[in-house]
């Protein structure tokens, strides 16, 4: 009669220990696939962040050949102002300079900050299209996985 309970209690620890071992593998799956997705995240979060990055690069670049073609063309029309201005006779002709000069430098500034700013604009929108694209993507594969 002895050996009926010592069975017992042995066939219940060797039940305890696979379902103990059971156990930890599922939550070793878990943690195994939480890792996987938080790493798929992360990877779309870095994707997401570098084209930004590059968008942002590409508007920097775009300033700065804006501002340059901007002080090249100032620089011109000042220079040529100035040539007339030497030659001018009368000091109504100098007024007349300067009132072109003027007029063109304002004429000048006025496009380029036009041209800039639609470039701006619409680098912009193709950047929050491609983020939101993008968001969406990772949302879209957390549900999935989950």
């Amino acid at each position: 009669m002895a050996k009926g309970p010592e069975r017992f209690a042995g066939q219940s620890t060797q039940d305890a220990m696979q379902a103990t071992n059971q156990g930890m593998s599922w939550m070793r799956d878990i943690a195994e696939q939480n890792l996987n997705q938080s790493w798929a995240f992360l990877e779309n979060w870095l994707t997401i962040a570098r084209k930004a990055v590059d968008d942002m690069d590409y508007q920097s670049s775009e300033l700065r050949h804006r501002s340059m073609l901007l002080a090249g063309e100032t620089l011109a029309n000042a220079f040529e102002f100035a040539r007339k201005a030497v030659r001018a006779r009368e000091p109504q002709e100098i007024a007349q300079l300067q009132g072109e000069f003027l007029a063109r430098q304002a004429h000048t500034i006025a496009d380029q900050s036009k041209e800039l700013g639609q470039s701006m604009v619409q680098k912009a929108t193709e950047m929050a299209k491609t983020t939101n694209h993008a968001a969406a993507e990772v949302s879209r594969g957390r549900f999935e996985a989950a």
